[in-house]
């Protein structure tokens, strides 16, 4: 179940306030964030009983805005919202109860008030009320109507539903299985820059789910989810180049995707890493040298580094001569010699490697360039 989200939700009330009068003078505080003022502003108009000044005080209390924070008074004033039903106030009430915030932990409550602003059309509530009854929280698991209630989420724009639509459809779970289904929703989700919609696009247009296999497409959205940080789409599009899947075949772009999703902590992405090293691709020993002195998914291991290190020095790589000059240097699993350290690093500032050119003394240096 998702955090609270009080703070939106005070905007939300004060947009359909229904005490107009007020309204100016609140959004003014809110703008300046001068909650003080607007707490003052608000509680009596709270106290009066109006349900989206309630509902706006309740999130006050909740972000301790103008107030200290009291999650139990908080609930307080959204459950008064929540029985002149208020929808924001019930869907607040009910992440109160999923989460066990200020009032005891209870799924079956949470439940109740979360439906019930479902059933008043807000989308945040229609997806949490379809993911409640999907996981069986709070009410007998039901998928057919897990899909429904993302259905009207997803209908109203929510790139989670749609994304949950998508899956439904792809596992036919709620809903008759149908790629095209599936396609369509993931499409909907993806537009809106969702990573997870836009791997799982990139997966169907490569395997052909739903649409005519297309290379290029899968490409297309597998970047695009790498882009936005995806690891698993990281990984794939790592595969696509070393493959040549959609693209020209290319080393180097292949081993960036691998070290970025290696940088996630993917779990496959080292083993693609050490493959290509293994190959002798002097750039993948170089990360294998990394991965091995840092401990990037492997454990740190000094003597394994230093062999990584060497094995691209000895292709001429000017990273590798860098690291491995570095090692001599520091007498890190070799034995510490400055000539050995400096005659590394004339080679890779030969090569206009700019950190050996930094570790070179000025007369060595210009002897380098």
């Amino acid at each position: 179940m998702r955090s609270l989200l009080s703070r939106a939700l005070i905007l939300l009330a004060l947009t359909a306030s229904a005490f107009a009068q007020a309204a100016d003078p609140i959004q003014a505080a809110l703008d300046k964030k001068d909650y003080a003022t607007a707490f003052k502003l608000v509680k009596p108009i709270a106290d009066q009983g109006d349900p989206q000044a309630l509902a706006m005080l309740g999130g006050l209390y909740a972000d301790g805005l103008g107030v200290k924070a009291n999650l139990t008074e908080a609930a307080a004033q959204w459950r008064k919202a929540a029985d002149k039903n208020y929808a924001p106030a019930q869907y607040n009430l009910g992440l109160l109860y999923a989460t066990g915030r200020g009032v005891k932990r209870d799924y079956a409550e949470a439940f109740k008030w979360i439906k019930a602003a479902a059933d008043q059309n807000m989308p945040e509530a229609q997806r949490d009320t379809a993911s409640m009854y999907e996981g069986g929280q709070g009410v007998k698991r039901d998928y057919s109507l897990a899909a429904e209630y993302y259905r009207k989420a997803a209908n109203q724009g929510l790139p989670e539903a749609q994304f949950a639509m998508g899956s439904a459809y792809a596992a036919g779970r709620g809903v008759t299985k149908d790629m095209n289904e599936s396609l369509s929703w993931y499409t909907k989700a993806a537009n809106t820059g969702m990573p997870d919609a836009m791997f799982n696009l990139g997966a169907m247009y490569f395997a052909g789910q739903g649409v005519a296999k297309n290379p290029t497409e899968a490409l297309a959205w597998t970047k695009k989810a790498a882009d936005k940080g995806h690891p698993q789409a990281m990984m794939n599009l790592g595969l696509m180049y070393i493959n040549g899947q959609g693209v020209t075949k290319d080393k180097a772009q292949a081993l960036t995707w691998f070290s970025k999703a290696n940088g996630q902590k993917f779990p496959e992405a080292l083993g693609a890493i050490r493959a290509m090293a293994e190959e002798g691709y002097a750039p993948a020993q170089v990360e294998m040298g990394l991965a091995f002195e840092n401990g990037r998914g492997v454990p740190k291991l000094v003597s394994e580094a230093v062999s990584w290190y060497r094995e691209a020095a000895l292709q001429n790589n000017a990273a590798g001569e860098y690291h491995y000059g570095r090692m001599y240097a520091a007498g890190t699993g070799v034995p510490q010699s400055d000539a050995e350290a400096t005659s590394w690093f004339e080679k890779a500032a030969k090569q206009g490697h700019a950190q050996a050119k930094a570790r070179l003394k000025p007369t060595t240096a210009a002897k380098a360039k």
